[in-house]
């Protein structure tokens, strides 16, 4: 997998559920397939997989460390076959992801340091960017839209 790209590209689609649980699928131009998550934790984690995998964005540990176990995400990741030529067209055809939810966000992730990521998310259906300092912020972002959305 030699490409060339510093930031990591995700697109989010949070479906409702009858628990008000928050689950959806998770999509980006390096899996071969969409990925469901179950709650937002687990969304981070396979997130969190997925960059360390590739170390896109470069992983900055020069102050703090913090070493992840990912035995418990049994979630299968199928990566394409990517090189500096099918990159961009993988990406594009990513965010054009057809995704049956109207809670669909593109989240770009261009630091990962100080042991969180830095980056900035988009809600697609309203046109809203914010940037995130934090997986932490990223989540309560995420959290914020669906609570807006549905109730």
């Amino acid at each position: 997998m030699s490409f060339v790209t510093k930031d990591m590209y995700f697109i989010i689609a949070i479906f409702p559920h009858e628990k008000c649980e928050i689950c959806g699928d998770l999509h980006s131009p390096v899996l071969k397939e969409s990925v469901q998550f179950h709650d937002l934790t687990e969304l981070v984690l396979i997130m969190d997989k997925i960059m360390q995998d590739f170390n896109i964005p470069k992983y900055d540990k020069k102050n703090r460390s913090f070493v992840s176990d990912y035995k418990s995400i049994n979630i299968p990741l199928e990566y394409q076959d990517l090189n500096s030529g099918n990159f961009e067209r993988y990406l594009d055809k990513s965010l054009k992801f057809p995704m049956e939810s109207q809670n669909i966000f593109t989240v770009k992730v261009m630091y990962r340091q100080h042991c969180t990521w830095q980056g900035q998310i988009v809600w697609i259906g309203q046109d809203k960017v914010r940037f995130f300092r934090s997986d932490l912020e990223l989540i309560a972002l995420i959290y914020s839209t669906y609570n807006e959305d549905y109730q």
